[in-house]
């Protein structure tokens, strides 16, 4: 049954990539990439081996660990976790729990980033090569690592996706996981900036690598150097830690697999008040307050997009960990521009949100003026005062009450800007997205790069005509200038307003001409 689970795994693939040219495009550039990271694993393993054994070992360590949180931290912030082999979707299938497990585990090791990681570890042989010991340890050790891996990419994403429960159960656990991975990185950098700190006063390096080798994600890939250097207790206490940890990271996966296979769909019985309408009787009767009402609704209840203004905190939070939380530079005075810069995108495929359910939209007859202008009011309406609030809140800490009038002027511009280029290039083109209660990191094989190339165009854009604003607060900044100050506070809101209204005109057009082929695109994802 799981060889021929496989095989309907890799018909799909086919599949998809068959009516996707993008998705073919980009599948074949991940291909690419990861032959380009393997032969730099490669030749790099193979001048590791020729140093000092104590040296090669610790490399191979930090670079196995490195590899595990590349696993669970990587689907989070670049590709997603590939879900062709969705648990919801082998249900119906003859199989126990187990099976069902292994079939994942299988499609996760038969994919470009599965092939990759074993022949990566396998290339560890080159270390190995020159101690029989470790080279032997490897063979035992090599597939411990891998499969933790994959396991444990697979659990996190389901702990995080709350599988088991009711919809607005998995949604709030889907949301306070994303959170949690998502401040995991400014606090890795914290750590490793730390680590930097630490070994320049006189801390060997070689010292955290052997800490990290008593850890869940360095203990197996220890075991081989250990093991050659005569450590046979110290081997063996870690190869059982290795052991550990697959062993939990597998019960941890059951468990949420198997209450999610098990029970029924959780329906939500939230009570509404008798005549409520909700933010549809707060907007005006109109084609434009309607798709305000709607979206403003989607941008305050579905987790989907919540899990996106978790972004806007983000940037100064980075900008302060980079400074080595040194409030007073003025890169933290203008982190405003950085959450604006990025806000500002966050609709650039917004229609990709309403799935099939894009076809009532289409039904209503609304014009493309009337949709880009509703959608964009309904993220301006959330996003807006959170920018507000955080250009203030910034600005406070750095105790640089001088900056706030270019701060803001120069934020509101840049996200006003990015509406506008959002209004056109979700009115150009889809892009797969989760369904309501799915998982956060869920992905089609081949999307990442249509949605990479997507974003950086939009930013590229943003980038470009936010100079006009961006500038003079620089030098309001940096020269203390005010006139510059109040240019860029002036200019940002009236550039941004002026890009914003062509992006309206020129998105509103393009959606009544490709509304149809946007339903298309978005009925082929939900077969996927």
């Amino acid at each position: 049954m799981v060889a021929t689970v496989l095989k309907i795994r890799f018909r799909v693939l086919g599949n998809t990539l068959a009516r996707s040219p993008m998705q073919l495009v980009g599948f074949i550039f991940g291909v690419l990439g990861a032959l380009w990271m393997l032969l730099f694993a490669g030749v790099g393993l193979f001048f590791v081996g020729t140093l000092d054994f104590d040296v090669a070992r610790a490399a191979v360590t930090a670079a196995g660990a490195v590899l595990i949180l590349g696993w669970v931290l990587g689907p989070i912030f670049a590709t997603g976790v590939d879900t062709t082999l969705d648990p919801a979707k082998l249900a119906p299938f003859p199989m126990s729990t187990t099976q069902m497990m292994i079939a994942i585990t299988a499609g996760g090791l038969t994919g470009v980033g599965g092939i990759a990681t074993v022949v990566a570890s396998l290339l560890t042989f080159l270390v190995w090569a020159h101690e029989p010991v470790a080279a032997i340890a490897a063979i035992v050790c090599i597939p411990i690592g891998v499969l933790i891996c994959v396991v444990a990419s697979r659990t996190v994403a389901a702990l995080a996706s709350g599988i088991g429960g009711g919809r607005r159960t998995k949604e709030l656990i889907g949301l306070l996981a994303f959170a949690l991975v998502i401040f995991a990185s400014p606090i890795l950098i914290g750590i490793l900036n730390a680590v930097q700190s630490a070994t320049e006063q006189g801390l060997q390096l070689q010292a955290l690598v052997s800490a990290v080798s008593w850890t869940p994600v360095g203990a197996a890939w220890a075991v081989p150097g250990d093991l050659a250097t005569g450590s046979w207790l110290t081997a063996i206490l870690k190869f059982v830690i290795a052991l550990a940890t697959l062993a939990v990271l597998w019960m941890l996966w059951f468990r949420n697999l198997s209450a999610s296979v098990i029970a029924p769909p959780a329906r939500s019985t939230a009570r509404r008040k008798t005549g409520s309408l909700g933010w549809f009787g707060v907007m005006p009767s109109s084609p434009v307050g309607a798709t305000w009402a709607r979206s403003l609704t989607s941008w305050t209840r579905d987790m989907r997009y919540l899990r996106q203004l978790l972004l806007i905190p983000f940037a100064p939070i980075i900008v302060l960990i980079y400074s080595q939380w040194d409030v007073n530079t003025p890169f933290f005075a203008l982190s405003g521009l950085l959450v604006g810069f990025f806000a500002g995108v966050l609709p650039y495929s917004d229609i990709s949100y309403d799935g099939t359910a894009f076809a009532t939209v289409m039904q209503t007859g609304i014009r493309g003026r009337a949709d880009r202008l509703g959608r964009t009011l309904g993220v301006a309406t959330v996003v807006i005062p959170l920018i507000v609030v955080v250009d203030i809140v910034t600005i406070a800490i750095a105790g640089r009450w001088d900056l706030l009038a270019p701060v803001l002027g120069a934020s509101l511009g840049l996200t006003l800007i990015g509406f506008g280029i959002s209004a056109v290039s979700s009115a150009f083109l889809v892009v797969p997205t989760p369904s309501p209660g799915d998982s956060p990191f869920k992905r089609v094989p081949g999307s990442s790069f249509s949605m990479f190339l997507t974003f950086f165009l939009c930013w590229a854009l943003v980038a470009v005509l936010g100079l006009p604003t961006v500038i003079p607060a620089a030098i309001a900044t940096f020269t203390g200038s005010s006139v510059a100050g109040w240019i860029a506070f002036v200019v940002g809101p009236v550039l941004g307003l002026v890009v914003l209204a062509v992006g309206v005109v020129l998105g509103g057009k393009r959606f009544d001409a490709n509304a149809p082929g946007l339903l298309a695109q978005l009925r082929s994802f939900q077969g996927a």
